[in-house]
């Protein structure tokens, strides 16, 4: 028996909606199970219970609920729609797909049906089927602003920038105060190099909602706090108050705090939020540092001179690869961004494909440390590996001359890359431990670098990194690594520059010395210092916090 007519017309479901509307969820409870003592198979009760668990934070019982109203009648649009929308956020993903599907096969003109299964695909990361679904519902109700921030999201991750800015901008063309649009094509702005359209961005993000810790993290990078700026007030407020917000608001505001207090001179005061900031931030994973330690000293014990003397020869011979190594904040991307400066180079990025070459080869996945398995492989298949990698490469830049690397942590790759790679150069950065560890400590990284949120675990890493470096040096050839000291490079960029340059192999170009022109998209923390000139003032800067570093200095002092 279908009540579908029902749905409108009985006095006791309005009467339920009505105290619904009110806020007076008990007895609107109370109706709808009244209704159903009744009427045992009135599903639009069912319906109507589901929705109240579901505002309570019930989502189990709110998808049972649900279920039961689709058992009853299974042609009802919304109810598959709320029903997909409630697996989403429990994390019943395929669920979730499903009922998105059921939705719009019976409600195709429903736009919202549509935006639903999009948010249901991201979150499966299938951003293509997600786009597809964002479309559709933009195209049925052109003013779904939500749509088209989600569809400028999606793009984002199909690495289609220009069509995601499109988006955001629309968003923000339905309502000039869509917050998270104006966050998100801030972060795509800034990532170009306009730093100041996007901290007009931030800034409108903020207007729309002060209190967005999202809005007030992301400008911190691009500006200096001054003591008559507004946003300090405001966040120091935040910081009283948000005590019950989620934990990834609150070490965003913490860390901000900490930038915020930094710039104003309050040393000690911002300290503390970095400590504090970084403390909960390392209550989110398990990090298993006797697993690095490990991985360490098996690289170094099965990437010898005999391994290296067995497979001479061997390896794809092409010198187009430049990998860019060292800690992070060591100025990695400083260095990339004056070689992608230059005609010949691509900077490609912290790029994951060297990683995923590794782990997808024969036996390395789940059955050996990569290490002993690259050390026992064939000479053609270190050469496959080698490929495979250019393979990557060319389809960034079929052209480019050299295309560079900036992934720090290759440097774990160093004696794989040589074997596969043989004509590959390597720049390893170099930074004092105390300004590079310092620097980590107090950025919150969009990737998982789990070993940056403790002061010690930082310096421990620093040593077991430098350590597997200088054995690099014992081993490898001479001329396959070039050291470039940060504080070198910024005290005499040219020579440097020239040195880098002979390295890899290519003459001089005048652009390299105005690096901070190119827009090349830059994703890491240092995205706004690509932009300026050479500066000096990050030398030494660890010496303002020096009375809270011991524990550091304890670690890495014999390493500066």
């Amino acid at each position: 028996m279908t009540y579908a007519p029902l749905l409108t017309r009985s006095p006791e479901i309005q009467l339920a909606r009505r105290l619904v509307s009110d806020g007076r969820l008990s007895e609107a409870e109370t109706v709808y199970r009244r209704i159903i003592a009744a009427l045992p198979n009135f599903h639009p009760a069912y319906h109507g219970l589901g929705l109240l668990a579901f505002q309570v934070d019930k989502l189990d019982l709110a998808a049972e609920l649900l279920a039961s109203a689709i058992a009853m009648d299974a042609t009802i649009a919304i109810y598959h729609r709320d029903r997909g929308e409630i697996c989403r956020r429990l994390g019943r993903m395929n669920e979730a797909v499903a009922e998105g599907g059921a939705a719009i096969r019976l409600a195709p003109a429903d736009a919202e049906a549509h935006f639903n299964l999009g948010l249901a695909y991201s979150d499966q990361t299938m951003f293509g089927d997600a786009v597809d679904s964002y479309r559709r519902a933009v195209a049925l109700d052109p003013s779904h602003g939500r749509a088209l921030n989600n569809l400028g999201s999606a793009l984002e991750h199909l690495d289609d920038k220009p069509g995601a800015a499109v988006a955001y901008r629309a968003a923000i063309a339905i309502n000039d105060r869509h917050m998270e649009a104006h966050n998100n094509l801030g972060t795509i702005l800034s990532q170009s190099g306009d730093i100041d359209g996007a901290r007009a961005c931030f800034e409108k993000a903020l207007a729309a909602d002060p209190r967005s810790v999202t809005s007030h993290f992301n400008i911190s990078a691009l500006k200096r706090y001054t003591a008559d700026d507004p946003a300090c007030a405001m966040l120091e407020a935040l910081s009283e108050t948000t005590a019950t917000a989620p934990l990834e608001d609150r070490v965003r505001l913490l860390f901000t705090l900490g930038k915020m207090r930094d710039d104003l001179g309050q040393h000690d005061r911002a300290f503390a939020a970095y400590v504090e900031g970084n403390r909960l931030q390392a209550s989110t994973f398990t990090f298993n540092e006797r697993r690095l330690e490990q991985q360490a000293l098996n690289i170094a014990r099965h990437f010898d001179t005999q391994a290296f003397a067995r497979y001479q020869g061997s390896g794809n011979p092409d010198p187009t690869p430049v990998f860019i190594v060292g800690m992070p904040r060591s100025g990695t991307s400083l260095t990339e961004q004056i070689l992608a400066s230059h005609a010949d180079v691509y900077g490609a990025g912290e790029l994951k494909d060297l990683h995923e070459v590794v782990i997808g080869a024969p036996g390395v996945a789940g059955e050996a440390p990569f290490m002993q398995v690259v050390t026992n492989m064939s000479a053609e298949a270190l050469r496959s590996m080698g490929d495979q990698y250019l393979a990557r490469l060319r389809k960034l830049s079929p052209t480019a001359a050299r295309i560079t690397d900036k992934m720090p942590g290759n440097f774990h790759y160093l004696g794989l890359i040589y074997l596969a790679l043989p004509n590959a150069k390597i720049i390893h950065t170099l930074r004092d431990p105390m300004d590079s560890c310092l620097s980590c400590y107090t950025r919150l990284f969009n990737d998982t670098m789990d070993f940056t949120y403790d002061l010690e675990t930082l310096g421990r890493y620093y040593v077991r990194y430098i350590e597997l470096m200088r054995h690099w040096h014992d081993v490898l050839p001479k001329g396959f690594i070039l050291d470039v000291r940060y504080e070198d490079l910024v005290e005499d960029v040219e020579s440097q520059t020239r040195r880098m340059l002979a390295h890899i192999g290519l003459p001089w170009d005048d652009a390299c010395m105005e690096f901070y022109n190119n827009a090349r998209p830059v994703k890491t923390a240092s995205l706004a210092q690509v932009r300026k000139p050479i500066y000096k003032s990050s030398v030494e800067s660890w010496r303002r916090f020096e009375k809270h570093l011991s524990p550091l200095l304890d670690i890495v002092g014999d390493y500066r």
